[in-house]
C-alpha cells in the first residue's frame, strides 16, 4: 500500500543506489579535473587508474623534451669584408678602371646564442658583435672621358703640327720628315684617337701601351702635341732618326 512499510522501504533502497551513483560520479568527476589541471590530459574515460597512467605517460614525454633542448654561447672572430670606394676620372678612357688602392679585410668577434635540440643546432641567433680591426676600403678609378674620332681636317691639322715640331725640335726635314709621314701615315693616319684593339696601341705614335705617353703630358689622349712630343722623343732615343725607324717598319712592320 502506498505509504505502508514495503512502500518505505523500497524507496530507501532507491534513494541508497542513487546516493552511491551520484557518489562515484562525483568522484570521477573530481579526479578527472584535477589530472586536467596537474598534465593537461585530452580526455578521461574509463577508470580513475587508467586516467594516472595517462597522465604520467604525458607528464614523462614533456619532461624529456625538457631536458633534451640546450641553448649554448657560442663566440667566434669572423672577418669583415672592405668597402669599394669608385672616384671617377675625366682624364680616363669611359670604363677604364685602376686600382688606387687596394684594401684588407677587418676582423671581429661575433656570439651567437645557440639552440640544440637532441645534440643537433636548430637555430643560431646574434646577439653581440664587437671590431677588433676595421676594415680598409679599395679605391678605385674609372674613367669618364668619351673622346670624339678624329675628323679628316684634325688628321691635316694634326700632320701639320708634327712637321713643323719635327723639324723645329730635332732639326728633321727633307727626307727625314718623309720618312716620318709615311712611318705615321702607317701607323695611325695621324689620328689622335687610333687605337689597336689587339696590342693596346693608342695614339698618332701609336704607343703601346698608350699610357706611355703620360711622360709628356697628362692630356695624351687627347692632345696631338703631346703625342707627337713623345713619339719623335721615341724615335729620337731608339732608331735615331724617322728614316731609321721607317726602315724597321718596312721590314718588320712596326716599329
Amino acid at each position: 500500500m502506498p505509504g505502508g512499510r514495503r512502500d518505505r522501504r523500497h524507496r530507501d533502497v532507491a534513494r541508497n543506489r542513487l546516493t552511491r551513483q551520484l557518489g562515484v560520479t562525483l568522484a570521477v568527476v573530481a579526479f578527472a579535473a584535477g589530472s586536467f589541471a596537474s598534465a593537461a590530459a585530452d580526455t578521461i574515460t574509463g577508470t580513475a587508474a587508467a586516467a594516472q597512467a595517462s597522465t604520467s605517460t604525458l607528464v614523462d614525454k614533456v619532461a624529456a623534451a625538457k631536458t633534451d633542448v640546450t641553448v649554448t654561447t657560442v663566440t667566434s672572430e669572423e672577418p669583415i669584408a672592405p668597402d669599394q670606394v669608385v672616384k671617377k676620372d675625366p682624364t680616363a678612357f669611359k670604363g677604364e678602371k685602376t686600382v688606387l688602392s687596394k684594401g684588407a679585410a677587418g676582423t671581429q668577434l661575433v656570439t651567437y646564442d645557440v639552440t640544440y635540440s637532441g645534440g643537433v643546432e636548430v637555430s643560431r641567433e646574434k646577439s653581440l658583435s664587437v671590431v677588433v680591426k676595421a676594415p680598409t676600403d679599395n679605391v678605385v678609378s674609372v674613367g669618364t672621358l668619351v673622346v670624339p674620332e678624329t675628323t679628316d681636317a684634325q688628321q691635316g691639322t694634326n700632320r701639320g703640327l708634327g712637321q713643323h715640331m719635327a723639324a723645329a725640335i730635332y732639326g728633321w726635314d727633307g727626307n727625314q720628315w718623309a720618312c716620318l709621314s709615311n712611318l705615321w701615315n702607317h701607323e695611325s693616319g695621324w689620328r689622335t684617337t687610333a687605337g689597336n684593339q689587339s696590342s693596346g696601341a693608342y695614339g698618332i705614335p701609336q704607343a703601346l701601351p698608350g699610357s706611355k705617353m703620360a711622360t709628356a703630358g697628362a692630356d695624351w689622349r687627347t692632345n696631338p702635341e703631346t703625342q707627337i712630343e713623345w713619339g719623335l722623343g721615341y724615335i729620337k732615343g731608339r732608331y735615331g732618326s724617322p728614316c731609321n725607324a721607317w726602315a724597321h717598319w718596312l721590314n718588320s712592320n712596326w716599329y
